[in-house]
């Protein structure tokens, strides 16, 4: 629930016009009104897998596939796990360790027709895997050195959240690969490159908005928060998702603008569109102000505005908002779609009543069902109209 005592003296002052400047959001691009775009309640919905079955313990990635499987990281686990339409565990791919088709730490898993790709943070390796479960390659992204100065990874809670993607690796359709062009203390240009499966490079994607960077400065970033302003170290993060209507084209997704912009594999951007506030979104903007000013030293969060998504064989954008950890936020989930050229449509809000709904989904298009994890460990399916 939004704290409504800072949202009435925040309004008394400002002009939304003025609110928009401080969250950095530019108004060139961003309407200077609420968005009236529909919203759409979904209440019903089957429980896929339930958490008294113990086939879950925590999972962190879905993505649901061109063969109507499911497809879920299982942090609990140490693996992937294939899931048929009757939510039965077909097989399950690599595991914990440092082997051929082993991982430490998961940030993101694609697929593409012919393989499953799983991307290991921490010993930066992307590892494919046929659809039968078989290892078939792996691709090492790191530079010269990285591997030694890498940290054990950090014990994961048990409660399912969602990855951080920004900035991380990312698999296209036809199993090019964008890597992150620049790391802490490197100069920005370009956030990602694009490079073949044996890492020749292709062309570079994208710009670094305005403001933007990647190194942490707790002084200044305790002084935007303090002026209600988003911090350099998040303007420039950005997640890419494929557009399967165009298999050489993707959306990159600026989570703090916020707004979307349209690619081509060669680097040509096609447009940009500023995403509207909604009072969902504005939600998100207030509770990231309020607990950021509550955090000690250089303790900060995420700025979850949006954190997901995936789009349709039309070219429909589906992003999920994010969510923080507190008893002021709803159970229930918002996920936004967007047209084929990034105009805010229709609004969908997953209801529960009795379990915290997790920014962790993926979209039977076919079956007009949207898959979602429960804090409990659970997979719910809510059915949807196109």
């Amino acid at each position: 629930m939004v704290n409504k005592k800072f949202l009435f003296s925040f309004y008394t002052k400002f002009t939304l016009l003025a609110f928009l400047s401080l969250l950095g959001i530019g108004c060139s691009s961003t309407p200077s009104s609420y968005s009236n775009a529909e919203i759409t309640e979904l209440k019903e919905y089957t429980t896929f897998v339930s958490y008294s079955e113990n086939t879950l313990i925590n999972p962190l990635l879905l993505r649901y596939g061109s063969n109507e499987h499911l497809y879920i990281y299982d942090d609990g686990k140490n693996h992937v796990l294939e899931l048929d339409d009757q939510g039965t565990v077909l097989r399950t791919y690599g595991g914990a360790g440092h082997g051929p088709g082993e991982f430490l730490l998961i940030n993101n898993i694609f697929l593409n027709g012919n393989y499953l790709y799983v991307v290991d943070q921490v010993q930066y390796r992307i590892i494919r895997f046929t659809l039968d479960g078989e290892l078939d390659s792996s691709m090492n992204y790191g530079r010269e050195g990285d591997l030694q100065a890498l940290p054990p990874p950090a014990p994961q809670t048990l409660v399912p959240r969602a990855k951080d993607i920004n900035n991380q690796p990312f698999v296209m359709q036809t199993g090019n690969v964008l890597l992150p062009a620049a790391g802490p203390g490197d100069s920005l240009a370009s956030p990602y490159r694009l490079v073949d499966w044996e890492g020749k490079g292709i062309s570079n994607i994208g710009n670094i908005p305005e403001g933007g960077a990647l190194r942490m400065d707790t002084e200044n970033y305790r002084a935007a928060i303090s002026e209600q302003k988003i911090p350099a170290l998040y303007k420039s993060n950005v997640f890419p998702v494929s557009d399967p209507a165009n298999s050489d084209e993707f959306y990159f997704i600026y989570p703090a603008g916020p707004k979307i912009a349209k690619y081509t594999a060669a680097g040509k951007k096609r447009w940009q569109q500023g995403i509207p506030l909604t009072t969902e979104l504005d939600s998100v903007y207030t509770h990231f102000f309020e607990i950021s000013r509550e955090l000690p030293g250089n303790g900060r969060v995420g700025l979850n505005t949006y954190v997901t998504g995936v789009a349709n064989r039309e070219g429909r954008l589906y992003l999920a908002l994010g969510k923080y950890s507190s008893s002021s936020t709803s159970k229930n989930l918002w996920i936004h779609e967007f047209t084929d050229q990034g105009k805010l449509n229709r609004r969908f809000k997953l209801v529960s009543e009795d379990v915290n709904l997790t920014p962790i989904f993926g979209i039977d298009f076919s079956g007009r069902r949207i898959f979602v994890v429960t804090e409990k460990a659970e997979v719910r399916a809510y059915s949807f109209e196109n």
